[in-house]
C-alpha cells in the first residue's frame, strides 16, 4: 500500500503539490490551534478518557469528558480500541491521533483517485488538478472539523471502502467482519443491512452477525461478565439520551419537511411515510441500475448513496455529512470532464457547495453557519446526492447526445 501511495504521489505535479500543501496546512492548523488554545480535540478527549475509564474501572457511560457535551456514545468494544493510545500522556496521544487523521485524508483522497477509473472509466490522469483542488475545496470545513474535533468519521468512511471493496470481490467473510466493526462503532450503519439482503448477500449477513455478538462479548473477558452487561445496558441507554425525535432533527428529511413545510406539526406517521417514499426511491434506483448494469457489479452509487444519506435519515452530528466525500469525488471528476454539458449540475453543485462547506462560523457568523446546520446543510446534501446520481446514469458520452 505504502508503495502505491509513494508512486502515486510521484506520479504528477498535481499530486506533489497536494500531498506538500496538506502537509503544510495540517502542520500550520495543528499550530495555530494550539496557539490560540483550542487544540483539545474534544471528541478524541472523550475517547481517550473513556479508554482510561474502562481500563481503571470507572464510569464510562453518562459521564461528561473534558467538555460538558462529551459524553462517550460508542460501544464498550470501541473503547477498547483506544486502549493503546490511552496508556500514553494525553499530549502524546492526541498528537498521534491527529497525524493519523491527516494520514488518512491523503489516503483516502488516493484512494479514491486510483479506484474511480476503475469503478466507472473516469479519466482522472489528465484532470487530476482541478479534481483534487475542487474536491478537497469542498471538503474543507468537514476536514478541518474532523481534525479540530479528532472524531472517527473518516476511519469509519475508509472501513466503509474497504468494506465495498470486499463485496465487489466477493470477499463475503471480511465484508461481513467489516461491516461488524461499523456497527460497533456507530449503528447508524445498519441502513446497508436491507441493501445486503435485497443483494442476497446473506454470507455477509451472517458474518457480520457472528462478528457482532464477538464484539459484544470480547470486553466480558477483561471486565466479567456482570459488568459486560452492565457496560452494554449503558451504552443502549446511551444512544438513547443522545436521540431525539425525528421530525425535530432539523437536516434530516423528516426535519426539512416538518419545519418548511408543516409548520412544526410532523408525527411519528409523516417519519414512516417520508422513509417509505425514501425506501421506495431507492428500490427504483437500484431496478434502474440493474436494468442498465445487470448483474456487473455497478453498485458505487447505490453503496455510497446509502452511506451519503444517513445524516438525512438518522439523527446525527453535522460531521457525519461529511460521509458524502466519494459522491462529492465522483460528481466533481464527471463535472471537470465536460463542464460546458453539465451546467445545470455544475450550478446546484455550487449551491449546494454554500451550506455543506462555508458553514464555519468564522467565515460567515454564528448566525448564518446556525441557519446552515439547522436545514440546509441536510438540503445541500440531498442534491449533491442527486447530482451523482443524475451523473452516474448519464455520463458524458450520453449528454453530448
Amino acid at each position: 500500500m505504502f508503495l502505491s501511495l509513494k508512486n502515486w504521489i510521484k506520479s504528477s505535479p498535481a499530486t506533489k503539490w497536494f500531498v506538500g500543501l496538506l502537509i503544510v496546512l495540517s502542520v500550520g492548523y495543528c499550530l495555530l490551534e494550539w496557539s490560540n488554545g483550542r487544540s483539545q480535540m474534544a471528541d478524541f478527549r472523550v475517547y481517550y478518557d473513556a479508554a482510561n475509564s474502562l481500563i481503571y474501572g470507572e464510569q464510562v457511560y453518562g459521564k461528561s469528558f473534558g467538555v460538558s457535551s462529551g459524553f462517550y456514545k460508542y460501544s464498550p468494544f470501541a473503547a477498547l480500541v483506544f486502549v493503546p493510545l490511552a496508556v500514553l500522556p494525553y499530549g502524546i496521544a492526541s498528537v498521534i491521533f491527529y497525524t493519523l487523521i491527516v494520514f488518512a485524508i491523503l489516503w483516502f483522497t488516493y484512494a479514491l483517485t486510483t479506484r474511480l477509473g476503475a469503478w466507472r472509466q473516469i479519466t482522472v490522469g489528465k484532470n487530476i488538478g482541478l479534481i483534487l483542488f475542487f474536491s478537497l475545496l469542498f471538503m474543507a470545513d468537514h476536514l478541518e472539523r474532523e481534525l479540530h474535533l479528532g472524531n472517527v468519521n473518516l476511519f469509519l468512511l475508509i472501513v466503509s471502502l474497504y468494506l465495498y471493496e470486499a463485496i465487489i470481490k466477493n470477499k463475503t467473510g471480511l465484508a461481513g467482519i467489516l461491516f461488524a466493526l461499523l456497527l460497533l462503532f456507530k449503528p447508524h450503519f445498519i441502513i446497508l443491512a436491507p441493501y445486503f439482503f435485497w443483494r442476497k448477500e446473506f454470507r455477509i449477513l451472517l458474518s457480520s452477525f457472528g462478528t457482532v455478538l464477538i464484539g459484544l462479548i470480547i470486553p466480558a473477558a477483561f471486565f466479567g461478565w456482570q459488568q459486560n452487561l452492565l457496560l452494554h445496558t449503558q451504552w443502549i441507554a446511551a444512544i438513547r439520551d443522545h436521540n431525539i425525535e425525528l421530525a425535530d432533527s432539523s437536516n434530516t428529511i423528516y426535519g426539512i419537511v416538518n419545519h418548511s413545510l408543516l409548520g412544526g406539526t410532523a408525527s411519528m406517521l409523516t417519519v414512516i411515510i417520508l422513509l417509505a417514499l425514501v425506501a421506495i426511491l431507492f428500490l427504483v434506483l437500484m431496478l434502474y441500475n440493474r436494468k442498465n448494469y445487470g448483474q456487473s457489479g455497478h453498485d458505487f452509487i447505490e453503496f455510497f448513496v446509502l452511506i451519503a444519506l444517513i445524516p438525512n435519515l438518522a439523527h446525527t452530528d453535522t460531521e457525519h455529512f461529511m460521509w458524502t466525500w466519494p459522491l462529492i469525488f465522483y460528481s466533481i471528476a464527471r463535472l471537470v470532464e465536460s463542464p460546458e454539458k453539465y451546467k445545470i449540475a455544475i450550478g446546484l453543485m455550487v449551491l449546494a457547495f454554500v451550506p455543506y462547506c462555508v458553514n464555519s462560523p468564522d467565515i460567515v457568523g454564528r448566525d448564518l453557519q446556525h441557519l446552515f446546520d439547522e436545514g440546509l446543510l441536510g438540503v445541500a446534501n440531498l442534491i449533491i446526492i442527486g447530482i451523482s446520481v443524475f451523473l452516474w446514469f448519464y455520463p458524458t458520452e450520453m449528454a453530448v447526445k
